[in-house]
C-alpha cells in the first residue's frame, strides 16, 4: 500500500522537470516551506532559476505543473474551455468553506456568481468612498495618541482591523467594531476568530486533505472560532431580515448581503431534489459559506497589500513625497474627492507596483478538462493536471520588464515599463475566473492610500523590525514591519 501511494502521490510524472517529492510532504520539506524557511514565492522563483519555464511542484500529494512562459499562460487563461478552476480549490477549501464561491464549479458556480458578481463592479463600488475616509479617519484618531517615535509593529494587524471594519459596513452593513478599541489589548471575538482561522491556513494547504480534515474536526479551538463567526453572521442576517422583505428585495442590487439573504431558498428540501442546473437561490448553509468567504477575501487581500504600501513607503520616502506633492497640487483646501482621486495617476502607479513587487497572493491554478499541449514550451499536459501560474515569478522576470523588476520604482508604469505584456502583472488572476473582488480591492487601497498620505508620513523602524520578507499564510504578508508614524498636519 505504502508503495503504491508513493508510486502514484509523491513520484515526478512524465518528462517535465522537477525535484522528486517526499513520501506525505512532497517539496515542501525541499523548498524550505514547511518551516518556513522559504515563502510560497521565494521557492518558486528557486525553482524556476533551477527547472526553467515549466517544472512540477508538490504540495504534500497534491502535484501541480508550474508555468512562467507569458504566451503559455495567455493560452491558458484565452481557453476558458480545457482550464477551469483548479481542483486544489476544491478539495483545500471544501474542508473549511464547502459551499462557498471557491469550492464551486460548473452550474453551481454559475448559480452563486449570479448572486455576487454585478455587485463588485466599479458602478456600485464608488458609492463607498465616504464610507472608507470614515473608518481610515477612524485609524488616524489611534494613531495621532502614539509618540512620533514609536515604532509600529502590529501594522498588518491594524491593516487587518481596518479593513474588517471596511469590508464589514460594505459587505455586509454591520459594524465589526475593530477600530473602536485598542485592540493590541482588547481585540473582539470575531477577530480572534478570523485570525486563529488564518493562522491555520497552512494546515489546510500543505497537508493531505485526510489529515487537515481530522485536524479541523478535532480542534476544540477551531470549532470554537467558526461557532464565534456564525454567531456574529446570525446578527449580520437577522438585522437584515429585520428589514423586511420589500426593502431587501430593493436593496439586492446594490448590497451583497441584502443579495444573498434575499436570495435564501424558502423550500431547501424541494431545491435540493432538484438538479443543480434547476436550481436557484441559496440554502442557509451556502449562505454562511458566502459570508465566511466574502469576509475571508474581502479584508484578507486589501488589508496585505495596505501593510505591504505601508512598509514600502517608509522605505521609500521620495515616493511618499512625490504622492504628497500629487495630492497637494491644484488642492489648496485639501479636500479628498471621487473626482480628486480619479486624477491621481502617481498614485496609481505606486499602487500597481505594489501588487507588482509584493503580490498579495501566490498565484492561481486551472485544471485541465481535456487533454491540451502548450503552444510555446510544447509541453503535453493531460486531463486532470492542476496548472499553477506564479503571479510573483513573472512579476519579477527579467524578460519581461525594461526596467530592473527587483527595483520598486513607480515610474516604471509612466515610461518604459507602462505597455509591459498584460500578463506579466496578473496580481488578481486571470480568465473566466479570476477574483471578482479585484475593483473593490484596488478602490479601497486607493482611498486608503491617498487619506493616509494627506495626514502622515511613514518612518523606516530600523533594519532589525523593519526588513520585510515573506511569510505565506492565505496571502503573502510582510514578515517584518516596524515603522514610524509622524502626523504632517
Amino acid at each position: 500500500m505504502c508503495y503504491y501511494l508513493k508510486l502514484k502521490y509523491f513520484t515526478l510524472h512524465g518528462p517535465l522537470p522537477g525535484m522528486p517529492p517526499q513520501f506525505l510532504l512532497g517539496n515542501l520539506a525541499q523548498s524550505g516551506l514547511l518551516f518556513d524557511k522559504a515563502s510560497l514565492p521565494e521557492a518558486h522563483i528557486a525553482f524556476k532559476q533551477r527547472y526553467g519555464d515549466i517544472y512540477q511542484f508538490w504540495i504534500s500529494s497534491t502535484r501541480l505543473i508550474v508555468v512562467n512562459n507569458l504566451n503559455d499562460i495567455q493560452h491558458i487563461f484565452t481557453h476558458r474551455n480545457i482550464y477551469d478552476q483548479g481542483d486544489i480549490y476544491v478539495q483545500k477549501f471544501s474542508i473549511v468553506i464547502p459551499h462557498g464561491l471557491i469550492s464551486s464549479k460548473g452550474a453551481k458556480y454559475k448559480r452563486h456568481a449570479g448572486l455576487t458578481l454585478p455587485l463588485f463592479r466599479r458602478g456600485k463600488i464608488v458609492s463607498n468612498f465616504d464610507l472608507i475616509v470614515d473608518c481610515v479617519d477612524k485609524l488616524l484618531i489611534r494613531w495621532r495618541t502614539k509618540s512620533p517615535q514609536h515604532v509600529h509593529l502590529d501594522i498588518v494587524q491594524q491593516s487587518q482591523n481596518l479593513l474588517l471594519a471596511i469590508f464589514g459596513l460594505i459587505g455586509f452593513d454591520y459594524d465589526m467594531e475593530t477600530l473602536d478599541n485598542d485592540n493590541d489589548t482588547n481585540k473582539n471575538e470575531l477577530t480572534k476568530a478570523l485570525q486563529y482561522f488564518l493562522s491555520n491556513f497552512n494546515i489546510m494547504l500543505f497537508s493531505p486533505k485526510i489529515l487537515s480534515t481530522i485536524y479541523f474536526k478535532l480542534s476544540s479551538q477551531y470549532r470554537q472560532s467558526q461557532k464565534t463567526i456564525e454567531q456574529y453572521f446570525d446578527r449580520m442576517i437577522k438585522q437584515e431580515l429585520d428589514n423586511g422583505k420589500e426593502l431587501i428585495a430593493q436593496r439586492k442590487r446594490t448590497s451583497l448581503i441584502a443579495s444573498l439573504v434575499g436570495s435564501l431558498q424558502q423550500d431547501e428540501e424541494m431545491e435540493t431534489n432538484k438538479s443543480e442546473e434547476d436550481r436557484k437561490g441559496l440554502s442557509r448553509n451556502e449562505l454562511l459559506d458566502e459570508m465566511r468567504l466574502f469576509l475571508l477575501a474581502g479584508f484578507e487581500t486589501t488589508s496585505t497589500a495596505l501593510a505591504w504600501f505601508i512598509h514600502l513607503m517608509s522605505k521609500h520616502p521620495q515616493v511618499q513625497q512625490n504622492i504628497k506633492t500629487e495630492l497637494s497640487n491644484n488642492n489648496s483646501q485639501g479636500l479628498l474627492s471621487l473626482d480628486r482621486l480619479d486624477s491621481l495617476v502617481y498614485l496609481d502607479c505606486v499602487i500597481k507596483e505594489v501588487f507588482r513587487f509584493c503580490p498579495p497572493i501566490n498565484g492561481t491554478v486551472r485544471t485541465l478538462t481535456v487533454d491540451d499541449r502548450l503552444p510555446e514550451t510544447g509541453a503535453q499536459l493531460f486531463r486532470g493536471d492542476q496548472i499553477l501560474i506564479p503571479f510573483h515569478s513573472l512579476a519579477r522576470d527579467t524578460r519581461y520588464w525594461s526596467i530592473d523588476p527587483e527595483l520598486f520604482y513607480p515610474e516604471r508604469f509612466l515610461g518604459a515599463d507602462k505597455d509591459h505584456h498584460p500578463y506579466a502583472l496578473i496580481p488578481f488572476g486571470g480568465g473566466h475566473r479570476q477574483c471578482i473582488g479585484q475593483d473593490l480591492a484596488r478602490f479601497e487601497l486607493k482611498v486608503i492610500a491617498a487619506r493616509l498620505m494627506q495626514y502622515v508620513t511613514f518612518g523606516d523602524g530600523g533594519n532589525q523590525v523593519n526588513s520585510g520578507g515573506h511569510l505565506s499564510k492565505l496571502t503573502i504578508i510582510p514578515k517584518h514591519v516596524g515603522v514610524t508614524i509622524d502626523f504632517d498636519k
